[in-house]
């Protein structure tokens, strides 16, 4: 008897499908099936790659590690934390760079455009007009860049490596330029290597344009400095300042390196700088031990809700003159200056920084220079120079300045027999409009 099949009401109901149907999409399912474990197999390496994602450039920036003080002591109570604001400035003064793909290491590029009008003018005495060497009064268009590159990373044992190169070109009124190198070292944990500058400098000047337009005194050195506290640090290092010819004293007979200690304390906006420096200083047939020592504070402080700084320096040397003075200072000297010189004298400066909105700003400093040249039947020469110089700078883009700039300089060069040194005395004022770009 013919029993019909029950269906339960869950059993889905699948429609016909034709043979041939069926047998195309079988064969179209096992087709893709076998590609897509065929391709991998049989396809050349160049065209996996191909198939791969590329690599792009990263961004970074160049951060060395906080290192570990030698003295640890009980953490005090810690101000309030800081807001997000303070943090992105902060971090706005590290390095920005790359990492390209393949290399660990953070690469930052960076450099200044630096062009200007200036005026020079100078007022003599007559003996200085005597010398016929006495400059006139001019127009000038300098024209100063520096070029930089900087890399930083931690390697796998935990040491940080990095290195800077930089170097400057300036260009003179009369249309010749100077390639100088300002810095080439390599920094491996606490130890530094190369040129680079000293370790006895502290107020530098660079937020003036004319102090700014001078390289800073490059020396070759052997450095190694180690943090003693979470404020002070200690760094010793051998130092050769023959290796700037613009502001080294020429000295006959072999030398040794000079010797440079300091001790560097930062805290809640205040740095304390004190360095002392020892070095050999051949002539007449027996060396002579030249020293100098240097004491520089930074103060900055928040008045009225605008950023004041605050910076002083004093410095004195015997038979180490090129450890005392600005830039400006020594290129003056120095031009006056032979060799094998016994030597006195101290420098001295006051500067502040004033920031009234978030785009004009102020600076001024006041400084003074003094260096004799004593000899056994008495003084034989003496160098003054005073010196007192203001700015007034716009920045209405992150780096960009466009600034007036007024300097005056009085000056006394007395040193017997020298005309050159006679026709550096007297008064010059310069001012100066300028225009940096940075990048």
């Amino acid at each position: 008897m013919f029993v019909p099949k029950r269906i339960l009401p869950d059993e889905k109901r699948v429609p016909p499908v034709r043979r041939g149907a069926l047998s195309i999409a079988t064969r179209m399912h096992a087709a893709t099936a076998l590609a897509a474990i065929c391709i991998p197999v049989f396809a050349s390496p160049h065209a996996l790659a191909a198939s791969k994602p590329p690599l792009f450039l990263r961004s970074c920036t160049i951060t060395p590690p906080e290192p570990s003080p030698v003295f640890s002591f009980p953490a005090a109570s810690k101000p309030a934390a800081v807001s997000d604001d303070e943090d992105d400035d902060e971090d706005d003064e590290s390095p920005h760079g790359f990492v390209s793909p393949g290399l660990g290491a953070c690469v930052a590029v960076s450099g200044t455009v630096n062009a200007g009008l200036q005026r020079d003018s100078y007022k003599a005495n007559a003996l200085a007009r005597a010398t016929g060497l006495v400059p006139q009064g001019a127009i000038s268009f300098p024209l100063s860049a520096s070029f930089r590159i900087e890399t930083g990373q931690t390697l796998s044992d935990g040491h940080y490596l990095a290195s800077a190169f930089e170097f400057s070109i300036d260009t003179s009124s009369d249309g010749g330029s100077e390639l100088t190198m300002s810095e080439a070292s390599v920094t491996f944990g606490a130890f530094a290597f190369g040129l680079a500058g000293s370790r006895f400098d502290f107020w530098t000047g660079d937020d003036f344009a004319f102090i700014g337009r001078i390289p800073s005194r490059t020396v070759a050195l052997i450095g190694y400095e180690r943090q003693l506290t979470e404020q002070l640090s200690l760094s010793l290092s051998v130092e050769d300042t023959s290796a700037d010819r613009r502001t080294v004293l020429p000295n006959r007979g072999n030398r040794v390196p000079d010797g440079v200690a300091r001790l560097l304390y930062e805290q809640d906006g205040l740095t304390l700088h004190g360095a002392i420096a020892v070095r050999d200083v051949p002539g007449g047939g027996s060396g002579r031990v030249g020293r100098a020592a240097i004491l520089g504070a930074t103060w900055e402080k928040t008045l009225l809700d605008r950023p004041l700084t605050l910076t002083a320096q004093i410095a004195g040397a015997v038979d180490a003159a090129p450890y005392i003075g600005s830039r400006l200072d020594q290129r003056t000297a120095f031009s006056a200056l032979t060799g094998d010189l016994t030597t006195r004298g101290w420098s001295g400066v006051v500067a502040i920084g004033r920031e009234w909105t978030d785009e004009w700003s102020t600076n001024t400093y006041v400084s003074r220079y003094r260096l004799s040249i004593p000899t056994s039947s008495g003084l034989a020469g003496l160098i003054q120079i005073d010196r007192v110089a203001a700015n007034l700078v716009w920045a209405p883009v992150d780096g960009l300045r466009i600034g007036l700039e007024g300097s005056i300089a009085w000056q006394k060069l007395d040193i017997a027999g020298n005309a050159r040194a006679a026709s550096l005395s007297g008064r010059q004022s310069s001012a100066q409009l300028f225009f940096e770009r940075t990048f």
